[in-house]
C-alpha cells in the first residue's frame, strides 16, 4: 500500500506580513484570495486534516477542503511572544 502524504503550510495574514508572531489571528484578504487560487493545484484526498489555529482552518476551507481537525498538529504556543514583532524578541 502507498500513502501519500501531502503538507499544505496555511496562507499568510497581516501579522506573519508585518513578521509578527501571529498566534491564532484570521487570514487577512491576500492571504485568503493565494489560497483560493491555489485550490486547483491542491491534490484531492481521502482524508485531510488541519491544524486547530484559525489561519489554518480558514485555509482549508479557502482551498475548498471538507477538512477534520487534528489536536497532534497544533502550532507552537507563543506565550508572551504572541503578538509582538521578531526584533521585539531578539
Amino acid at each position: 500500500m502507498t500513502v501519500r502524504v501531502t503538507l499544505v503550510s496555511p496562507a499568510l495574514n497581516a501579522a506573519l506580513r508585518e513578521a509578527r508572531f501571529d498566534g491564532d489571528a484570521p487570514l487577512d484578504r491576500a492571504g485568503e484570495r493565494a489560497a483560493r487560487a491555489a485550490a486547483s493545484a491542491v491534490p484531492r484526498a481521502g482524508l485531510v486534516l488541519n491544524g486547530l489555529s484559525l489561519r489554518c482552518r480558514e485555509t482549508a476551507a479557502a482551498l475548498g477542503l471538507a477538512a477534520r481537525p487534528e489536536p497532534a498538529l497544533t502550532g507552537w504556543d507563543l506565550g508572551r511572544w504572541s503578538g509582538r514583532r521578531l526584533d521585539e524578541v531578539g
